[in-house]
């Protein structure tokens, strides 16, 4: 007797079982097949007064106001990538004061817009470092207010950068590749907006 062949409903289960599998996958794997481009815009200042007599800065605090989705991985993104500038940092919530240099990271909007096929996502953030670690620049920071450098601070040199950017992706991308490489290009971004006037100090 011929084997009977699989009635259209068992075959149906079993197609959306294989589309079920491959969704997850593009949900919860973390791979790529596809190019990633990024377009980014910055402007910085620059502040400081009596900064030949400022230490050199080895370590700081990594103070970072992003949404609760994103911030434990964008601060160990932002650790790492400010450790290949030679610079150890320890995270912290906001304090009433500061010992060390302190590096302030808002993430104002945070939009990954990610699809399996393109991706167009895009983040807008600030960033300000204080290598005196001035607690009313990093409060004005915290609170999107106007920094109010004066030299009564002391020695002091902030660098205050507001960065947009946006991140495109075309092939396939998994959700979490596609968020990985957006965080790991905010931290990279914030590097690069301040490695030049934090090396000053160093």
């Amino acid at each position: 007797m011929a084997p009977s062949s699989p009635s259209p409903r068992v075959l149906l289960v079993a197609v959306v079982v294989v589309l079920a599998a491959i969704g997850s996958g593009f949900l919860f794997v973390d791979f790529e097949a596809g190019t990633v481009e990024e377009s980014a815009t910055a402007t910085t200042t620059v502040a400081s007064t009596n900064s030949d007599s400022l230490q050199p800065v080895t370590d700081a605090y990594l103070v970072v106001d992003a949404p609760d989705t994103i911030r434990d991985d964008l601060t160990d993104e932002l650790v790492a990538a400010y450790e290949r500038e030679g610079i150890t940092f320890t995270p912290t919530d906001a304090r009433d004061s500061y010992d060390r240099a302190v590096v302030v990271v808002v993430v104002d909007e945070w939009d990954p817009r990610w699809t399996p096929v393109l991706s167009s996502g895009s983040a807008s953030w600030r960033v300000v470092f204080d290598a005196g670690g001035h607690t009313d620049h990093v409060d004005a920071a915290l609170a999107d207010e106007p920094l109010l450098f004066t030299s009564s601070d002391g020695a002091d040199l902030v660098v205050t950068a507001q960065i947009d950017l946006v991140l495109g992706a075309r092939g396939v991308v998994s959700r979490p590749a596609y968020r990985g490489h957006l965080l790991t290009a905010v931290a990279d971004a914030s590097v690069s907006q301040t490695r030049a006037q934090i090396r000053r100090t160093t």
